[in-house]
């Protein structure tokens, strides 16, 4: 994302909802570029047509050719949200590109422009595919030099083991059903050293990565992409540029017993599906801009039994037009802890800054459920729902839409020293007396905005806040984000280990994704239940 100071709720939507604004006329032909998309992703056109490609995600992306065609291709530097880039096509030909930071030439984020005549080469290997052999172990650096060497020599069903060590790599897995695992989570190390893009950039189904620590990249610390199964056990994400641990575009998976920190972004984020069938269970998230955010992600989608502290925000499912699938909706929040998100001294993107304050904000989506968590010690608000106007606010933008917040449930939470409001509901966008079919029961709290909130089993005949109070309300400037790359965090302690990470066998992502969760066996935990560790 483009991180901008925020000045208020205002400029961060109009940050996340805007595409291109050139209103200059355009006779040529237009691809979107979404977050980890190119839409369409195969055009069709005559010699001496222009295309325009306008980013109109939240991520900065290039272009890159898979093969060298003149000045074809745009740097990231030039290519953030909100930018545009122009090329004409003079010769008959397939031009063939991709996106280095979201795929390889043959997967993720991948485009073709058909010039003229050509034909297109529709035959595809699907990297990794073929059987899976006898089960095989491959010892890094004892067989192979380096993770990336050893999984280019994989199969499906290979188990990577990892020994002690810092790796400065950026490996790219695109080898199905493999099991990547450290013998030591706090001392199997991945370093980007600031200048890496992602630690594990995953484009492949079925791959687990488990006991290994990513830290210092420019992106990511581990990103699944576009896959079907995938898990991250025992992870430690430290002080990574964007997200911590990340799945986009990603359906059947599970993050467990993990832990990020530093991050400007989210430390864990899970966005862009649905149904997603996505479990995240017993991790903590502390000292990132946000500790979850999911952008239109939903649809059997657990967060549940997890610490969410000294972020920014703690949990902020989300709607957005920089990404498919819009609005987020159906995520189901059960059990965790979510306390003193106040933090001022992390690195932050816009949404992070503004919300300062928060413990957890259903920020444009419908129909999730947020009960039994305790919520306290947050300068602004406890749990909150909220619009996203994004056309009121940037009218001229074609890509931005109003995002109501309706039919959410928030039920027997325990909020306490929340201290404008243990609970907050904004009104509608369409309707200022509107509560949207949200509604409230059970909770345990003192004070809520607007004093009288509706109960889910009643009719509230009056309901009256606005988008413009609840601006007021965060204060308006917040302090900006510091450079991830300088922010000193807390030292995380030893964190639990894999059992028996050496001889445990090899359980890829491609069955008993994700674990299944007994909702109703969950208890509101106390301040004494969580241990502090991922």
């Amino acid at each position: 994302m483009k991180r901008h100071a925020a000045l208020a709720l205002a400029g961060v939507l109009v940050a996340a909802g805007c595409g291109g604004d050139d209103t200059a006329p355009f006779s040529g032909e237009v691809v979107t570029v979404k977050d980890n998309s190119f839409s369409p992703e195969t055009l069709e056109i005559e010699p001496g047509t222009t295309v325009r490609w306008v980013n109109e995600g939240r991520n900065d992306h290039d272009i890159v050719p898979v093969e060298q065609y003149s000045d074809f291709g745009v740097e990231k530097e030039d290519f953030a949200p909100g930018d545009t880039y122009e090329f004409t096509f003079d010769e008959p030909g397939v031009f063939e590109y991709w996106c280095t930071l979201h795929g390889t030439e043959t997967d993720g984020m991948i485009g073709t422009v058909v010039v003229g005549d050509a034909e297109v080469d529709t035959e595809t290997t699907v990297a990794g595919d073929g059987a899976a052999g006898a089960a095989t172990t491959l010892n890094v650096p004892d067989d192979y030099p380096t993770i990336q060497s050893a999984l280019d020599a994989a199969t499906p069903g290979t188990l990577v083991l990892v020994e002690p060590g810092v790796y400065n790599e950026a490996v790219v897995v695109t080898k199905r059903d493999v099991v990547i695992r450290g013998l030591d989570r706090d001392e199997t190390i991945l370093d980007g050293e600031f200048t890496l893009e992602n630690g594990f950039k995953v484009l492949a189904d079925g791959v687990a990565i488990e006991n290994i620590t990513a830290q210092n990249y420019a992106e990511n610390g581990f990103f699944w992409i576009g896959v079907t199964g995938y898990r991250g056990s025992y992870l430690t994400a430290l002080r990574n540029g964007d997200y911590g641990i990340y799945a986009f575009d990603s359906v059947q998976g599970q993050f467990d017993h993990s832990y990020a920190a530093g991050s400007p972004d989210a430390g864990f984020y899970i966005g862009q599906c649905y149904p997603c069938a996505a479990v995240i269970t017993d991790v903590v998230a502390e000292w990132n801009g946000l500790g979850y955010s999911g952008t239109n992600a939903g649809g059997d989608l657990l967060i549940v039994n997890s610490t969410w502290r000294h972020n920014r925000a703690g949990i902020v499912p989300n709607s957005g037009t920089g990404e498919k699938l819009y609005p987020e909706h159906d995520t189901t929040v059960v059990g965790n802890v979510v306390y003193a998100n106040n933090n001022d001294e992390t690195a932050a993107i816009e949404i992070a800054e503004t919300l300062l304050g928060t413990g957890i904000v259903l920020a444009g989506g419908n129909e999730n459920l947020v009960e039994r968590n305790l919520v306290y010690d947050h300068d602004i608000a406890g749990i909150a729902i909220i619009p996203l106007p994004e056309k009121i606010l940037n009218p001229d933008s074609s890509a931005a839409v109003n995002f109501d917040a309706r039919d959410n449930v928030v039920r027997a939470n325990v909020l306490r020293d929340n201290r404008a409001a243990d609970l907050v509901l904004v009104a509608t966008i369409d309707d200022a007396t509107d509560a949207g079919g949200n509604c409230f029961a059970d909770n345990d709290y003192t004070t809520s905005i607007p004093a009288t909130i509706p109960e889910c089993d009643e009719t509230l005949a009056a309901f009256e806040t606005d988008l413009a109070w609840f601006i007021e309300l965060l204060g308006g400037a917040q302090p900006e984000g510091l450079d991830y790359r300088d922010v000193v965090l807390p030292d995380p302690g030893e964190q639990p280990e894999m059992p028996d990470a050496r001889n445990a066998p090899a359980r890829p992502a491609s069955t008993g994704v994700p674990i299944a969760i007994d909702l109703d066996a969950i208890e509101v935990p106390t301040r004494e239940s969580r241990n502090g560790s991922g």
